[in-house]
């Protein structure tokens, strides 16, 4: 009778060990979703002195876009304080066809407790280059969101 090598098992315990898959998602569509959809809610403020400024921290696990809106699902500790988030432009635009806007969300406030608190955000963006194409650069997202492009 012939017997596996010895490290035949250690080495498909490796191999399928090392496959992952990424929480992150990267797309300019939204999540499939039955019902009608939510406001796109709050707006942005143009204001570099904030999106220079230290912030609550949060983790960003998601950004697409949904129409005219901005949809980003956060992540952060607390759940007992309050925390106002909000979705900031320091104005510049890079050139580019179309143009690239720097985008950060910053949470402000204080939050004493260590809850996991998830949280979808909205933010209406339609008039961030006067409804012309443009593409986000979110400060803590890696992948560019196309908005007003097929």
């Amino acid at each position: 009778m012939r017997t596996l090598p010895w490290f035949l098992p250690l080495i498909l315990f490796f191999f399928l060990g090392s496959c992952t898959t990424s929480k992150e998602t990267a797309s300019n569509l939204p999540p499939a979703s039955s019902g009608r959809k939510p406001s796109c809610g709050s707006g942005w403020l143009m204001d570099n002195e904030l999106f220079k400024m230290p912030g609550f921290p949060l983790r960003i696990d998601s950004a697409y876009l949904d129409g005219r809106c901005l949809v980003v699902d956060v992540h952060r500790a607390g759940g007992c304080g309050n925390v106002a988030v909000e979705l900031i432009w320091n104005g510049s635009m890079m050139k580019s066809m179309p143009p690239q806007i720097p985008l950060r969300i910053l949470g402000r406030g204080e939050d004493p407790c260590r809850s996991e608190v998830k949280q979808q955000l909205r933010f209406e963006i339609s008039t961030l280059n006067n409804g012309q194409p443009f593409i986000i650069q979110m400060q803590g997202w890696k992948h560019p969101l196309h908005f007003g492009q097929p």
